[in-house]
C-alpha cells in the first residue's frame, strides 16, 4: 500500500487561507488571559517565528508538555484554557468525559511515512511487526505511537496484546530503545526523524491506512463561553502562521532547530512533512476518531463506547 495517504479534500489553501470566525464574545479580549498548552517546538515556536505574537490584544501564556496526553490531563484539570493534540490522544481524552471540546481541526495535506511509526535498532533482527511479537515496545499511553502500534498489529492479523507495552515518555523511550532495554518504540515526528538520522534507529515498514493525519485544537467549555474573542484571534494567528510556514520552509526549519535544539536535518524533514491547515470540525474528522476509538475498545483499553456527542463545538467556527 502506498505510504503517502492523501488527506480528504482540503479547504481553500494558500495565501488566502481558511477564514475563521467566532460567535459573539462574552468578555473583552483585553480583560482575558488565555493559557495555551503546547509541546516543545510547537505552536509557540511557529507563531513566534512567523511574527504572529506581536500586538496581541489579551494576555497569552504558554504551558509546555512532553506529549499530548499530559496536555489533555491539564485541560481536564482546567490548568490551561486550550491546547493541541493528535487524533489518537484526543480519543483517549474524550473517554474521560471531559469538560472541553475540539474547536478546530488541523488537517494534513498528506500522511508521510515518517509522521508516526515504530522504531527499532537498525542492527536488530526486527524487520516487521510480526518480529516484535512477545517483545517490549515503548510508547506514551494513549499517544499516536500507542495507537499506531495497535493499528500495525491489527493490520497484520495479530492479537492486539501480542507486544508488551512499556509506557514511557519520549525522552525516556529514546535512550531505553538505544540501550536495548526495549525492542521497539511507537512514536511520531520529530522523534521519528531524530531516531533514524542520529541514533541508529530505523522504522518498520507499515501500512498507513489507519493514520488519519489530523490534530485538534481543544478548549475548555469555560474558555469557549468566556474567551471566545481571544480564541478567535489565536486561531486566526495560527492559520496565518501555517501559511507563512508553507511559504518559508527553510526559515521555519532553521528556527525550529534552534528552538528545540534538534539537528537541522531533523528539523528540515519535520518541516517538509508537517504541512497542515486550520479547518472547522467536519464529519470526516469525527468518523476518523470513531475508528480509533473502536480499535482501543477492541484492545480492551476502553470498556465502554466513547461518547463523541459532547466532544466537538462545530458552531464556534463558521466558514465565511
Amino acid at each position: 500500500m502506498d505510504l503517502s495517504l492523501t488527506r480528504r479534500r482540503l479547504m481553500q489553501a494558500g495565501g488566502a487561507g481558511t477564514a475563521l470566525l467566532l460567535s459573539a464574545c462574552k468578555k473583552s479580549p483585553a480583560a482575558v488571559t488565555l493559557t495555551v498548552g503546547d509541546q516543545k517546538g510547537g505552536l509557540q515556536s511557529l507563531l513566534e517565528l512567523s511574527g504572529q505574537l506581536s500586538n496581541i490584544p489579551y494576555t497569552l501564556k504558554w504551558a509546555q508538555f512532553a506529549a499530548a496526553a499530559p496536555l489533555f490531563e491539564a485541560l481536564n484539570a482546567k490548568a490551561i484554557d486550550a491546547g493541541i493534540g493528535g487524533d489518537a490522544p484526543f480519543v483517549f481524552f474524550l473517554a474521560t468525559k471531559p469538560t472541553a471540546q475540539a474547536i478546530a481541526s488541523l488537517n494534513y495535506i498528506t500522511i508521510s511515512p515518517n509522521e508516526a511509526g515504530i522504531l527499532v535498532r537498525a542492527n536488530s533482527g526486527f524487520h516487521s511487526i510480526q518480529d516484535l511479537v512477545g517483545k517490549r515496545v515503548a510508547a506514551v499511553r494513549g499517544s499516536t505511537g500507542h495507537y499506531v502500534t495497535l493499528a500495525a498489529l491489527k493490520q497484520a492479523g495479530l492479537p492486539l496484546d501480542a507486544v508488551k507495552f512499556v509506557f514511557l515518555s519520549p525522552s525516556d523511550s529514546l535512550p531505553t530503545l538505544v540501550s536495548g532495554n526495549v525492542d521497539g518504540w511507537g512514536t511520531w515526528e520529530p522523534y521519528m526523524s531524530l531516531g533514524e538520522l542520529h541514533y541508529g534507529l530505523r522504522a518498520l515498514p507499515l501500512q498507513a491506512s489507519q493514520l488519519h493525519g489530523v490534530g485538534f485544537l481543544v478548549a475548555t467549555n469555560e474558555a469557549i463561553n468566556t474567551k471566545q474573542a481571544a480564541l478567535q484571534d489565536f486561531l486566526t494567528r495560527l492559520n496565518n502562521a501555517r501559511n507563512w510556514a508553507a511559504a518559508n520552509k527553510a526559515q521555519y526549519a532553521a528556527g525550529f532547530a534552534k528552538d528545540t535544539s534538534l539537528p537541522l536535518d531533523v528539523a528540515q524533514r519535520y518541516v517538509e512533512e508537517g504541512n497542515y491547515h486550520v479547518e472547522p470540525i467536519d464529519p470526516q474528522s469525527i468518523a476518523d476518531l470513531q475508528s480509533i476509538a473502536d480499535l482501543y475498545r477492541e484492545a480492551q483499553i476502553f470498556t465502554k463506547p466513547v461518547d463523541f456527542s459532547s466532544g466537538f463545538n462545530r458552531e464556534l467556527l463558521r466558514q465565511s
